[in-house]
This record gives structure tokens, C-alpha cells and sequence, in this order.
């Protein structure tokens, strides 16, 4: 009797066993899909932390693409000086058949007809090689001032952090898919709680990205003309400081440097929807025209917006005002310290 329950006993046990085996095998796979993620999620972090970075700064684009550009430069620069050094040090000590060896030597057909040319020129015509030189200098130090002229008329701004956002926002919740989309025996390992806990501790790192941003941003320069807009524009609302505006200003295009279309369709210096603006749209400097692109209707146009939504009553009503500006709280943070910062360099 007791050999019997043991021989029923044991297919139980061993089926329990291979449910437990089952279960690890798909905890490994999706820890697989996971780390496959993980280079994504570094990338869109990084990227997000970048532009969260530059536009609490006030940064203008044009100053990360001329301090490449000149990196490329100076790279370029260098390579071509100890390419020189190399093939005048290889002249100097055998002549040409040391030069023509080099040619021999090189790891690839496309190389090797690099170090024709550049022979050619050193031993025929060294001037005329040095003159290739100054325009090689020359032409990038243009391509230099073509991508300065070029970022220049994009700063970095609040639609560019959003869109930063939401990438990385979406490859948190493929990887969270991953994990949730186990079977219930996989959820219940050890292993299981763990790859949701790689994936709670990515999301706190972006919120700490944000915080830490947030905590490092200063407001920029205003030109003239939308500093007498926010001013203006402010008293229209009972209240509510114009440095709210230059705000929201810097964030959403830098104070008009960046008045274009957003990837989400946001549109003039303060970068309203169209919908939206049709709803709130002002004529800013009765001109008999309401324009989106124009600075004052835009301006104007905000001031109402945030007025309607809560600014100039008291705290949450600000609070509630930006965030209807936009849905995200780095981005409340972000214009509530700007705003208050404003405040302290250059007056209420």
C-alpha cells in the first residue's frame, strides 16, 4: 500500500518540479527581453536628460553644434598633423621605398589610395600639399559656421523635452510589458520580483533626472520686445506676475527663438495648438489680425489661457494653471523655478 502511494506520488512531485523549471525558463527569456531594452532605455535617458538639461538652462542649440563642430575640427586637425608626422618620419629614414612599403602596407584599398594621394603630394608637390591643407581647414571651419547658423534658429524647448519624455516613457513600459506579460507561475519567482524592481528603480532615475534639472535650471536673457510683452500681457490677468509668462516663454521656445511646429503640432512662441488657440486666441497688438505666429497674440494669448486655468489665485491655482499648459510635472517644476528665479533677478 505504501509502495503504491509513493509511485502516484512521485509523477505529482516531478510535474511540480518541471512547472517550477517552466517558470524560470520564461522568467530567463523575459530578463533576456529586458536587457535587450536596456541599451534603449540608456540611450532615451541619456537623450531625455540632454535636452531637460539645456532647456532649464536656457541653452541655445547653436552652442552644443558649434562646440561639436569644433571638436570635429580640432579632431580632424590632429589626425591629419600625425598622418603628416608618420609619412615626413617614414621620408626621412628610408626615402621613397619606404613610402611606397607604407602604400603596400595599408589594411584596405580605400587607405592605401589615401596614402597615394597624400605621397603624391608631400614628395612632388609639398606646397601645393600644404595648401590642400589650409582648405581642408578652411572648408570645414565653414561647415562649422553652417551648423552654428543652422542650430541657431532652434533652441531647445519644452516639445523637445516632452517628446524626450515620452520615448523613454515608452520603452519603460515595453520593458514593464515584458515582465507583466509572465504566467502566473513565473510571476511568483524571486526572479520575477526582481526584473520589476530593475524596472521601478529606471523609472525613479528618471524622476531624479527631472528633479536634478529642475533644481539646476536659471533663467536666460529676454529680449526687449517679449519683455514688454509679458509685462503687458500679465495685467491682464488679476494676479498673475509676468515673469510667469517669460517663464513659460523660455521653456516653450526660448523667448521666440524656436517659434515652429512641435512634433505634437504646438505652433508660435508660445506654442499653442491651433485648437487651442482657436479657443483662446487674443489680439495682442490690435492689429485687427489674431495670428498664432504672431509674438503679442501669442503672448497675450497665453496670459489668458493661464488665467482661465487658475493663475492669479493663489498657489494651486498657479500650480493648475501650468499644468494644464502642459500635462507633465518636470514641466510644472520646471516654469514654477524659472518663474520665481525671474522673480528674484529682475523684480516681480
Amino acid at each position: 500500500m505504501v509502495g503504491v502511494l509513493l509511485a502516484t506520488a512521485l509523477p505529482a512531485a516531478s510535474a511540480g518540479a518541471e512547472s517550477v523549471d517552466q517558470a524560470r525558463a520564461e522568467v530567463a527569456a523575459a530578463q533576456a527581453r529586458v536587457d535587450g531594452l536596456r541599451p534603449r532605455v540608456d540611450r532615451a535617458l541619456a537623450a531625455y536628460e540632454r535636452a531637460l538639461g539645456d532647456v532649464a538652462a536656457g541653452v541655445s542649440a547653436g552652442i552644443t553644434a558649434e562646440q561639436a563642430a569644433d571638436a570635429a575640427a580640432e579632431e580632424a586637425s590632429g589626425a591629419r598633423r600625425l598622418a603628416g608626422r608618420r609619412v615626413r618620419a617614414l621620408y626621412m629614414t628610408g626615402g621613397t621605398a619606404a613610402l611606397v612599403a607604407s602604400i603596400l602596407d595599408a589594411p584596405s584599398a580605400g587607405e592605401a589610395l589615401r596614402r597615394v594621394t597624400y605621397v603624391q603630394r608631400l614628395v612632388a608637390a609639398s606646397s601645393a600639399a600644404a595648401d590642400e591643407g589650409q582648405a581642408d581647414t578652411a572648408a570645414l571651419s565653414a561647415r562649422a559656421a553652417e551648423l552654428e547658423t543652422a542650430a541657431d534658429a532652434s533652441s531647445v524647448r519644452g516639445a523637445d523635452v516632452q517628446r524626450r519624455y515620452d520615448e523613454l516613457a515608452r520603452t519603460l513600459a515595453e520593458a514593464a510589458t515584458e515582465v507583466t506579460a509572465l504566467s502566473e507561475r513565473a510571476r511568483n519567482l524571486e526572479e520575477a520580483a526582481a526584473l520589476l524592481a530593475q524596472i521601478a528603480a529606471l523609472n525613479a532615475a528618471v524622476d531624479a533626472t527631472g528633479a536634478a534639472r529642475v533644481s539646476n535650471a536659471r533663467p536666460s536673457a529676454i529680449p526687449e520686445q517679449f519683455h514688454a510683452l509679458y509685462v503687458k500681457a500679465a495685467k491682464t490677468c488679476t494676479g498673475m506676475s509676468w515673469t510667469l509668462l517669460a517663464a513659460v516663454g523660455q521653456v516653450e521656445s526660448g523667448h521666440g527663438a524656436n517659434p515652429g511646429t512641435s512634433y505634437a503640432g504646438a505652433r508660435g512662441p508660445m506654442q499653442f495648438l491651433p485648437s487651442t488657440f482657436a479657443a483662446y486666441g487674443v489680439d495682442g497688438d490690435r492689429d485687427g489680425d489674431i495670428d498664432i505666429d504672431d509674438p503679442a497674440d501669442s503672448v497675450f494669448s497665453a496670459a489668458r489661457y493661464l488665467c482661465a486655468n487658475g493663475a492669479g489665485r493663489g498657489d494651486r491655482g498657479l500650480r493648475s494653471a501650468v499644468w494644464n499648459y502642459n500635462h507633465a510635472q518636470w514641466y510644472v517644476d520646471l516654469v514654477l523655478k524659472l518663474a520665481g528665479m525671474y522673480a528674484e533677478r529682475d523684480g516681480d
